[in-house]
């Protein structure tokens, strides 16, 4: 039987047929619609946190440095350096050279390729696929500064949503910046190898040379421009130093690029070809060498800068800062010329370090060493004790301040020796005398130590004693006691601020090097004084009529004398080596350190140690050793020159109390105990709260005293007395010879 469709058949095929169709379409258009919506919300997604383009971080900073008072360079890193050119400064032929490597169609270009962009998209789908493929493109100048600037060079980011920031930041770039703008914020902002940022300072690097020496066309300038167009691509690789080989052959690509380009002619490619870009490479690490050779001549006081520096929150590594100093290099080159002469200093190995600070605290000497080189700074130094050098600050200052009403210049203190509470350990005179009752005025010039530990242990207390340190900028420990007040670890430059304070009417202020910082974007900020009123005038004014009588009269600093200078005054300071050191003997009743701190009126504190780097070692200062004082003395003769110094003005909360010149006695007036501020101090026992006029714990001065001396030469000079021609141990001497010298 034959089968026959009719003709009402074959339309109900077609119709299925179209219905079908229209169905294979619909989802293929849904598929793709969804697809696109998820692209759209994928690229938004990736685009939620967009770092903004502006020129402030487009920007390439050169390094931080140091300047003097004038803007002269005194200090830059050695091993960073950072230069910043023009567009006009940046060879036309290395322009040429780099977007023919680098971005053919930069000037045409919207900021992005839609070649590259192809590539790109096809290395993140073959990168899902295969997880070991990393998705690549022809990425345009545009998109390698968005990826210098705002991803680290690519290190440590996700890639895909990298990819899709730096195009759309590309394209926003190229809307507000114009070529020239941005290819030169990309110059600027190459890292290359060996610590250089940027062309200019790449250049000098290798070649030493600067943009106006590339002016020209020749071979050689046109092969190291090549070799420098293509470095940025593998600074590392390519690095000249390291591999000269594949530095020729990126040169050799940069070049026959140049030449199919038709931007230079076959001579000119053969001719720089076969330059050899060794001809002018400096030594390896030449710039760092020399900036730290420049570096190293104000070292002492750079060190103060960047201390102060710290101190207000900068980190200059972190920054893009030019920070200008007081300095005056003529000045601070005169001081250290005179502290590092030969004649002060016993021999080779013997050290020092100085700290000098005008009235406004502002540091014009620091001088770290006795010897040029040297870049320890024992000026900034902290780790010797001050010996008596402090004891205006760790007693004296303290007792006027907080009991000026119970105690003045006059009232008596015993000399005899003091045990430590709760210890079986005694605390001795210099050189182990005993001088009964003595004025206050005597005991500080005289630098007696044993009053000085019942004044800090059963009048002042921890407190107190912390209190007044922490105004003049000693407080170096917790608490304190009997023990720090004959000697407190600190530095030359804190030993300076805090007689500065002194001689300013007890304002004391930090140690100023820094008169303004000005930052990249041209603003500055002035560095203002930190000040603070340490202790009373009146406190400040007793304490130096007494330091007076030190350099002058027949005080414990007869070789620190300026006769002329009646606004003169300073403070001596030794420290003995250990009792468990067994010291050679010749070198009297010396020791590990000395100091002489002074001070003028209207003029210069200045604070200077001498010894030896390892203490309680031999050799050891010994006692007929003054260089301390001298060095002080032709310093402040040296920065006063013929001006007048005239003693101080007595300000109010003063009162005279007998007396004349160096043998006035003083009182305070106005002082006034720490108690009315509510701090809690400890119990002091019953000397502390009674109006005492003197102190006597004990008058009675042992006729056996001389047994107790422990130097081998006292009865040497007890026999031979005045037929001895050579005195080590002058104390020892003195004392024998009835004279009440101390140090």
């Amino acid at each position: 039987m034959k089968f026959v469709m009719s003709e009402t058949t074959k339309p109900k095929k077609k119709h299925r047929l179209f219905r079908a169709f229209l169905w294979f379409l619909g989802c293929n258009l849904l598929c793709l619609s969804l697809v696109f919506l998820a692209g759209v919300l994928f690229i938004r997604y990736r685009l939620n946190s967009l770092p903004d383009v502006d020129a402030q971080y487009l920007s390439t900073y050169e390094t931080s440095k140091i300047v003097d008072s004038e803007g002269k360079v005194i200090w830059k890193p050695t091993d960073q350096r950072t230069t910043v050119l023009t567009s006009e400064e940046i060879p036309v032929f290395y322009k040429t050279a780099l977007l023919s490597i680098e971005d053919k169609e930069f000037y045409e270009s919207p900021g992005i390729s839609v070649k590259g962009i192809a590539n790109m998209v096809y290395g993140v789908i073959k990168s899902k696929i295969d997880p070991t493929v990393v998705p690549r493109g022809g990425s345009t100048i545009e998109q390698q500064l968005i990826k210098n600037k705002f991803y680290n060079g690519g290190k440590d980011y996700e890639v895909t949503t990298r990819k899709i920031q730096e195009l759309f930041l590309a394209v926003e770039m190229d809307k507000n910046f114009t070529k020239e703008e941005i290819l030169t914020f990309y110059v600027n902002s190459l890292e290359f190898a060996e610590g250089s940022t940027g062309l200019g300072a790449i250049m000098k690097t290798y070649f030493n040379k600067t943009p106006a020496d590339y002016e020209i066309r020749t071979p050689e300038t046109m092969a190291e421009l090549a070799y420098l167009a293509g470095l940025s691509q593998a600074p590392t690789t390519y690095n000249l130093y390291e591999d000269k080989e594949a530095a020729e052959s990126r040169k050799a690509q940069v070049l026959s690029s140049l030449l199919s380009d038709g931007l230079i002619t076959n001579t000119e490619y053969n001719e720089a070809l076969a330059f050899d870009l060794t001809t002018n490479l400096q030594e390896r690490g030449w710039e760092g060498k020399k900036q730290a050779k420049a570096n190293e001549k104000f070292k002492y006081y750079t060190d103060g800068v960047m201390a102060e520096l710290s101190d207000m929150g900068y980190d200059m590594s972190s920054l893009s800062i030019t920070v200008q100093t007081f300095l005056d290099q003529k000045q601070f080159e005169t001081i250290r010329k005179q502290v590092q002469d030969p004649k002060y200093y016993l021999d080779d190995n013997q050290q020092v370090g100085v700290a000098v600070i005008n009235t406004d605290g502002i540091v014009v000497g620091l001088v770290g060493s006795a010897h040029k080189g040297d870049e320890f700074n024992r000026a900034m130094s902290s780790q010797r004790s001050s010996g008596s050098s402090m004891k205006p600050f760790t007693a004296y200052g303290p007792l006027l301040q907080y009991f000026g009403d119970k105690y003045n210049t006059a009232s008596l203190f015993d000399t005899s020796p003091y045990p430590y509470p709760g210890t079986n350990a005694v605390m001795y005179n210099y050189g182990g005398g005993v001088y009964g009752n003595q004025t206050m005025q005597k005991c500080l010039r005289y630098s007696y130590n044993t009053p000085v530990g019942r004044i800090d242990d059963e009048i002042l207390g921890s407190v107190r004693m912390k209190t007044f340190l922490h105004n003049v900028g000693l407080d170096v420990k917790d608490s304190y006691s009997s023990v720090d007040g004959i000697g407190l670890n600190i530095s030359p430059l804190q030993s300076a601020a805090a007689y500065n304070a002194l001689n300013c009417g007890g304002v004391y202020t930090k140690p100023r090097f820094i008169e303004k910082l000005i930052f990249s974007d041209g603003s500055e900020k002035v560095v203002e004084p930190t000040r603070v009123q340490a202790m009373n005038p009146s406190v400040a004014y007793v304490l130096t009529q007494i330091l007076r009588g030190v350099p002058g009269g027949d005080g414990t600093a007869s070789h620190a004398a300026i006769s002329q200078y009646a606004g003169y005054a300073g403070k001596t300071g030794s420290v003995k080596f250990d009792a468990s050191v067994n010291a050679p003997k010749t070198y009297g009743d010396g020791g590990s350190d000395v100091w002489y701190c002074s001070y003028t009126n209207g003029g210069y504190a200045i604070s200077v140690w001498c010894g030896y780097d390892v203490p309680n070692t031999s050799p050891r200062i010994p006692s007929y050793y003054m260089g301390q004082q001298e060095i002080n003395r032709d310093l402040q003769i040296l920065l006063n020159k013929d001006r007048e110094v005239p003693d101080w003005e007595m300000p109010k909360g003063v009162k005279k109390l007998s007396g004349s010149g160096l043998s006035a006695q003083y009182a305070v007036t106005d002082a006034k105990d720490l108690g009315d501020t509510g701090i809690a101090f400890p119990y002091l026992g019953e000397e502390a709260t009674q109006e005492i006029k003197q102190i006597t714990y004990d008058t009675t001065i042992p006729d056996n005293w001389s047994e107790t001396v422990e130097s081998p030469w006292f009865s040497y000079y007890q026999n031979f007395g005045d037929t001895v021609d050579d005195i080590i141990d002058q104390d020892i001497y003195d004392q024998l010879a009835g004279k009440e010298k101390n140090r």
